[in-house]
């Protein structure tokens, strides 16, 4: 019986990784003089996996698939500093970009020297700025946090929340002409059934949006429901 546990939790898991919305890391290495670093290492951590990938001959990397959350990535090339780059936020369906990465060469060798600093978020994403995205960790200290409605409508100055009500209102719009998705269903009418503690991500569209959401006329929120696998490690840290 306990060997079974661990293989129900993995294929619950992977079950559930195939319906998300899965986003990835993206970056370029170079050495000292500015030339990119070909076959440079590049990892992160999922729990307990370890996901890694190798520049190309330009410097270039890309981490997926990569479930929305929060990660540490480690660059590393024989003979030169590890540098090591954390709390990057990736968000569903997006790709998160980090700034050039410089390795510099370890002159103390064997000595294993590790250079580290913590990304942090732009506060306009540049390519979409109707676009807001917010990770559970953002939204976790949030007075608002137990009602989704609330926190939705705190997000963002775009959308008005109703008196005494849970209908949102896009930039004037009509209450009727924006629709939620949970992990990419559409949900008619009002938002129901969705635990907040349950929420792995949410993203608002407050104008351009994608052509998925044709029929939509003023708004749309996407939410990202969290998988087995981080529902089992929130309950196994004790948290509610």
């Amino acid at each position: 019986m306990n060997k079974l546990i661990p293989l129900l939790l993995a294929a619950l898991f992977g079950a559930s990784a195939m319906a998300q919305q899965l986003g990835e890391i993206q970056g370029t290495v170079l050495d000292e003089q500015g030339q990119p670093l070909f076959l440079a290492t590049v990892v992160t951590e999922r729990g307990d996996n370890l996901i890694g990938t190798t520049t190309d001959d330009r410097g270039r990397f890309v981490l997926k698939p990569l479930p929305p959350g929060t990660y540490t990535v480690r660059i590393s090339y024989v003979g030169m500093v590890t540098h090591e780059t954390s709390g990057i936020l990736v968000n569903a369906d997006k790709i998160t970009f980090l700034k050039e990465v410089r390795l510099v060469s370890n002159t103390t060798l064997p000595t294993i020297t590790v250079v580290a600093n913590r990304w942090e978020q732009p506060l306009i994403d540049p390519e979409e700025p109707s676009k807001i995205t917010i990770i559970a960790a953002q939204f976790k200290d949030s007075p608002v946090r137990k009602n989704p409605v609330a926190l939705i409508a705190s997000s963002s100055p775009d959308i008005y929340r109703a008196p005494n009500s849970d209908e949102l209102y896009f930039r004037g719009s009509r209450s009727d002409a924006m629709a939620y998705f949970v992990d990419g269903v559409k949900v008619p009418g009002r938002l129901s059934g969705v635990p907040p503690t349950s929420i792995a991500s949410f993203t608002i569209y407050t104008g351009g949006l994608p052509a998925r959401y044709g029929d939509i006329t003023g708004g749309a929120v996407t939410i990202e429901t969290k998988s087995y696998f981080d529902l089992y490690m929130q309950a196994q840290a004790g948290l509610r």
